[in-house]
């Protein structure tokens, strides 16, 4: 229950934009294409996998929603490695795609099915990445697997109960 509060609380905070930024964010189909070319778009659990894939052009800012795979059983350890690869796929993708120039930060959300009070499984995000164009333009992109998402982006945050 405590996670679907704090679940929800992370939801309502996302989404209380004001209405005039709200309006300047446009699909960006450069990037998305770019992300899909690299990125396993099966869940295995009946999910979009690329729910959002949008960019305030005035900001710079980029903001991508993607489903996070279920890997073989509900295993809270699985399910948060495998998010943090699609990540730094997602990020990879973004940051070396003909767009690039035009972003300034990129945020990525992962969701995953949440069963809440009456039995219907919901979209919530469980996961947050933020990465600058600055930071990122000092990627070593070949060794991302071996990097700690807490140190290497400038934000990294996992929802409590998933965090080990």
């Amino acid at each position: 229950m405590r996670a679907v509060a704090s679940g929800l609380i992370v939801i309502l905070c996302l989404l209380a934009a004001p209405s005039a930024h709200a309006q300047s964010q446009v699909e960006e189909p450069t990037v998305r294409d770019a992300i899909q070319s690299v990125l396993e778009m099966d869940t295995w659990r009946h999910a979009d996998r690329l729910p959002r894939v949008t960019l305030d052009p005035a900001a710079g800012d980029l903001t991508i929603v993607f489903a996070m795979r279920r890997p073989l059983a509900d295993d809270p350890v699985q399910i948060v490695a495998s998010a943090t690869d699609d990540v730094f796929t997602i990020l990879w993708a973004t940051y070396t795609s003909p767009a690039a120039s035009r972003i300034r930060t990129t945020t990525v959300l992962g969701t995953y099915a949440i069963v809440g009070r009456y039995a219907r499984p919901r979209e919530v995000p469980l996961l947050r990445a933020v990465l600058s164009a600055d930071r990122a333009r000092d990627f070593d992109w070949q060794h991302v697997a071996s990097l700690d998402p807490r140190q290497a982006l400038d934000i990294w945050w996992v929802e409590g109960e998933l965090n080990n």
